[in-house]
């Protein structure tokens, strides 16, 4: 199964997973239920009896293999058990990132394995609450089956870098060690042409070991937005001269850095023009096939476009991989969205939310299209508990990764109060003139300015990471009365020319690329329980402020 958009191993081999698995629902007494022939990946939505579906479910095959093994998920929404022959192998918490379980010393021949999924709002639940998009059910993003030896690349870690005109990168590879004995190993990695090793490095027994080393790279050309070049990256894993294990990944040598109130990418200034996208489409949930992750891509750049915001969650790593493709910027969040101070108390908070940012950062480091990290959507940075998460969360992000900015969207409401704006790199603020009230955008971003330039976002580069207005797709009136696409049009036209035309600020956001589904909790504020603020409806009909958007962004070059 394609879990990226090249190849990923030459040397270890998959073990094969046909993608139709027996699947049951579950009654709260875990007995089977209802008996499916299910698509993986795919959310259970997308089968008409289970359109609305919260709870537990069983997906189960019969697997031939033996020896050492490694299942790789890309994305189980979002709690899952993971059973080989009835015996528990495997836990993990959170739709939106990838993990893996490792299988040692099976004898060979058919076993049964077994994916327990659970999507309710349950108790041990912090982030996936009921929220303003919908948490889908099932193995959602592609899962491979992996044969290993005694050894192999867990993975590898590349930070590009310049100094004096000239490109370096570290780069840090992960190799596990399965056996009782110590072995002596050889990494070479290849990129592009040019080959960097690290020779004759020991590893020992059971343990994983860190190489770790700084690299230059003469002959390296830039990945720019409008050159997005791609390196193909192959380590390799050698015992006595014999390759044992490899592991390929795509790299970039490109900078991100903040300037003063600027965003500098390769030392040019670039002004954001984007667009937030939820994980969401009409007919197939969250499980998104490639087919329609590439009519995304190609929707937002024919908009004038130059940067996606993963809202509110890790995104799969295929449409990533077409974003490093196609030099389309990428603000990638942890998940979070509109956590009160309550729910960021629960018992499981912080170790999920910690838990989320690794897997997030460990996997996605690579992609040269991802220019930020955000975390923790509109919650309590306006609050000293809520200070102490972000500054946790912050903290952590920059231990793994020094080499980009972070950020986090604050809200609107929070304007005078927030006490995190100090923590970031780029000061980030959803607001909604025009649409929740009546202020003239300018009076607003006024406003929003005078207060980041009291507290310690002062001097830092300001993205409007939010704003908006919602439109029912094919409502129309000559009343400019909100929900129509008139008004919707209306409004991102004050909206983003206002935003784009102040020299003081970094770019705009806008929310959002195309309709979503909401929890049912939200219908209320919420007409035919969609967000419907998209420039796109769900099937990715353009509305007219689709067109209006298009007019703004082309004919802003600066």
């Amino acid at each position: 199964m394609n879990t990226r958009l090249f190849q990923n191993h030459y040397v270890r081999k998959e073990i094969p997973l046909d993608p139709v698995w027996d699947f049951h629902t579950l009654n709260s007494e875990e007995e089977k239920q209802e008996k499916f022939n299910m698509l993986v990946p795919g959310c259970w939505e997308s089968n008409p009896r289970l359109s609305s579906y919260k709870g537990k479910a069983v997906y189960s095959k019969k697997v031939t293999f033996g020896g050492n093994a490694r299942l790789v998920f890309k994305g189980v929404s979002h709690t899952a058990y993971i059973y080989l022959d009835k015996k528990q192998v495997g836990y993990h918490y959170n739709a939106y990132t990838e993990f893996s379980v490792l299988l040692e010393d099976i004898p060979y021949g058919e076993h049964l394995l077994e994916v327990k999924v659970d999507n309710s709002f349950h108790e041990e639940s912090a982030l996936h609450v009921s929220n303003d998009y919908y948490s889908y059910g099932g193995i959602t993003r592609p899962v491979v089956m992996e044969e290993i030896g005694q050894m192999f690349i867990e993975n590898v870690h590349f930070i590009p870098y310049q100094e004096n005109g000239k490109w370096y990168a570290s780069i840090s590879a992960a190799v596990r060690n399965l056996s009782s004995e110590q072995k002596n190993v050889t990494v070479n990695i290849n990129i592009g042409d040019e080959e960097v090793s690290f020779s004759e490095k020991l590893l020992q027994p059971n343990a994983k070991t860190q190489l770790k080393g700084t690299f230059e790279f003469p002959f390296a050309i830039p990945y720019t937005l409008e050159n997005p070049n791609l390196y193909m990256m192959h380590a390799m894993l050698l015992e006595n001269d014999k390759v044992v294990d490899d592991i390929i990944d795509r790299v970039g040598f490109r900078e991100i850095k903040v300037d003063g109130k600027d965003i500098l990418f390769n030392d040019e200034k670039v002004i954001i023009k984007g667009v937030n996208r939820h994980e969401d489409y009409a007919e197939f949930g969250c499980a998104i096939p490639i087919e329609a992750m590439y009519r995304d891509i190609e929707i937002i750049k024919s908009l004038g476009a130059n940067c996606i915001r993963t809202s509110h969650y890790p995104n799969d790593e295929r449409f990533l991989d077409l974003c490093d493709e196609n030099g389309i910027l990428v603000w990638e969040e942890s998940h979070a969205r509109g956590l009160s101070e309550k729910q960021m108390r629960h018992k499981n908070f912080e170790k999920q939310s910690l838990d989320c940012i690794k897997e997030m950062i460990e996997n996605h480091i690579n992609h040269p299209s991802i220019y930020v990290w955000g975390i923790l959507n509109e919650c309590v940075s306006n609050t000293e508990f809520g200070r102490s998460c972000y500054a946790k969360q912050f903290e952590l992000i920059k231990s793994l990764d020094p080499s980009r900015p972070v950020s986090f969207a604050s809200l609107e409401a929070h304007i005078g109060s927030d006490l995190c704006l100090d923590l970031v790199d780029i000061v980030s603020f959803n607001i909604y003139p025009g649409w929740y009230h009546d202020t003239p955008v300018k009076d607003s971003l006024n406003t929003l300015k005078k207060f980041v330039n009291s507290t310690g976002g002062a001097g830092k580069p300001l993205l409007i990471s939010e704003i908006g207005a919602g439109a029912i797709y094919g409502h129309r009136s000559n009343n400019q009365e909100k929900w129509t696409e008139e008004y919707q049009a209306y409004a991102l036209e004050e909206q983003v020319s206002s935003i784009l035309s102040d020299d003081d600020l970094s770019g705009v956001i806008i929310w959002q690329y195309a309709d979503c589904r909401v929890d049912k909790g939200w219908f209320h504020g919420r007409p035919k329980s969609r967000n419907n603020k998209g420039l796109v409806d769900i099937y990715r009909r353009e509305k007219l402020a689709y067109h209006k958007v298009k007019e703004l962004f082309h004919s802003y070059q600066k």
